[in-house]
């Protein structure tokens, strides 16, 4: 992935990976949680697309079943997104961390509402957009 914006989308989708499977497993709910905001949401902010004509969006969805796939512990999936966070600091704008905050607490909020495990995770989300 050499565009930014599919490096940052990706990210997000570790991100919200980290923050799923936080407590040891990525429910279903958690899932089609992400699925239905990445298109509710992010789709209809992002006019970009790849050299194939996917929406740029999808790079969540991509980098999130990429994640769970592999059976990723959380922690390293957390430290992509902060890699990417860092390479990337210019495309974090205020609305940007703003939709990434609200979609990683619907994520966390998807299945039974938040686990001690996942209130972790968003705190270091919130510490990384300081």
């Amino acid at each position: 992935m050499n565009n930014p914006k599919e490096q940052m989308y990706a990210g997000l989708g570790h991100l919200f990976y980290s923050i799923a499977a936080s407590d040891g497993r990525v429910s279903s709910e958690e899932s089609a949680k992400l699925k239905k905001l990445v298109r509710q949401q992010w789709i209809p902010v992002e006019a970009g697309q790849d050299a194939t004509g996917t929406d740029l969006a999808f790079y969540v969805e991509i980098g999130f079943d990429h994640a769970n796939a592999a059976g990723m512990p959380a922690d390293e999936a957390f430290e992509r997104f902060l890699q990417v966070r860092t390479e990337q600091s210019d495309l974090f704008d205020a609305s940007t961390r703003n939709m990434v905050t609200r979609t990683a607490q619907a994520v966390a909020d998807a299945f039974g509402g938040q686990s001690q495990h996942e209130r972790r995770m968003l705190e270091k989300l919130k510490e990384a957009f300081l």
